[in-house]
């Protein structure tokens, strides 16, 4: 599993399971420290449209950025909204699994495990949704 999927993954974890985590490799590597404390800002979301595939903004978002550093390495985490906690928590796995400091071993199964959880959470509400969808058809 590569950097990427991982960290898709930990922006859907819950705030429970983020901090037990950010915590474990924070008892291993105390030293830590903020480079940037968590604050909040605003960027553009875009987005495409679908007939041309062509960009275009659709708003400012609110978010929370933190940046935390071992050594020279930084890690650096940002969510939506105004949520402190989580922009640092993020941060810190962030700098955990690019460096590999920690329990980085456990943190990739307990990444693995909520993938399986978001996975059957997406599937269900798909299937609610998809109860509800119109099929509609062209008369020729």
């Amino acid at each position: 599993m590569n950097e990427e999927h991982l960290r898709t993954i930990l922006h859907r974890v819950n705030n429970g399971i983020l901090s037990q985590l950010a915590r474990s490799v924070l008892a291993a590597s105390p030293e830590v420290r903020v480079i940037k404390p968590p604050q909040v800002g605003l960027v553009m979301m875009q987005a495409r449209e679908t007939v041309e595939n062509e960009p275009f903004n659709l708003g400012e978002v609110l978010v929370t950025e933190c940046t935390v550093a071992l050594g020279e390495a930084t890690g650096w985490g940002c969510c939506l909204g105004d949520d402190p906690e989580r922009a640092y928590h993020l941060a810190v796995l962030d700098l955990a699994l690019h460096l590999g400091v920690g329990p980085v071993d456990g943190i990739r199964a307990a990444l693995l495990a909520e993938e399986e959880r978001i996975l059957r959470e997406d599937g269900a509400e798909f299937a609610n949704i998809a109860r509800s969808r119109v099929q509609f058809e062209v008369l020729g």
